[in-house]
């Protein structure tokens, strides 16, 4: 049930659950509401949606959808490290450790190197303390594979990836974290001390369920398509 429900959250605008909301609430004809929709997808999701809780109570949930995705709009924020200049926003350690800690489902962070002791780590260490699914991905060949060894055993419990290249070669180099699938931060940062304290880096956080939510299933994807991998646990 919980899973048709948002999907359909996730697929819709809130401009067309307006639209579906008032069709069903005009007649309660859910042949009727369909006919606005032009995706195929999204009107079995409607039609599945409908038959588990009827025409007023999706209704007031397609409702619910429009309301909480205009409260919740593109909110875009540039984050730096290096020099700092009057009315800057956050620094890059404080950004990540703030956007971190506000998880409370899932974490999905990626990084080239990182550090023990940076502000990063530490974050994601938390998140892994409080029960909040975490997922890191490395690039597992670096320093010999020493880095992903210190973070698995770092942040215990949390689920690591590797980046399996292409026959050209390469590394996994993407800075990313995307916390609840609703907000996405991209960096020119690593998860190192360096990177956050030393380095001028660039980054933005991106307030926006939908793009969050779309950079979340492009990593899913690499790995159902075998261009990531689980790492296994140090022994």
């Amino acid at each position: 049930m919980a899973d048709a429900i948002e999907a359909l959250a996730r697929a819709v605008s809130p401009s067309l659950a307006l639209k579906l909301a008032s069709s069903l609430e005009i007649d309660g004809s859910l042949a009727k509401a369909s006919i606005k929709v032009s995706d195929v997808a999204i009107r079995d999701l409607l039609a599945e949606s409908f038959d588990m809780l009827g025409s007023a109570n999706l209704a007031a949930v397609l409702r619910g959808f429009s309301a909480a995705t205009k409260a919740n709009g593109k909110d875009l924020r540039a984050v730096w490290s290096g020099p700092t200049f009057a009315g800057d926003g956050d620094h890059t350690t404080a950004a990540i450790a703030h956007l971190i800690d506000e998880a409370t489902e899932d974490v999905f962070a990626s990084t080239y190197s990182a550090s023990s002791n940076s502000a990063y780590v530490q974050s994601l260490w938390r998140a892994v303390a409080r029960g909040v699914k975490t997922t890191v991905l490395l690039d597992a060949n670096l320093n010999d594979g020493k880095t992903a060894a210190w973070m698995q055993e770092k942040l215990h419990g949390a689920r690591f990836l590797g980046f399996k290249p292409g026959p050209l070669g390469g590394v996994q180099h993407s800075k990313v974290v995307v916390v609840d699938s609703s907000t996405a931060f991209i960096t020119s940062a690593n998860l190192s001390e360096a990177a956050h304290e030393k380095n001028l880096e660039a980054g933005v956080i991106i307030r926006d369920p939908d793009f969050a939510s779309s950079v979340r299933q492009r990593y899913a994807s690499l790995l159902n398509e075998g261009h990531l991998y689980l790492l296994d646990s140090p022994s």
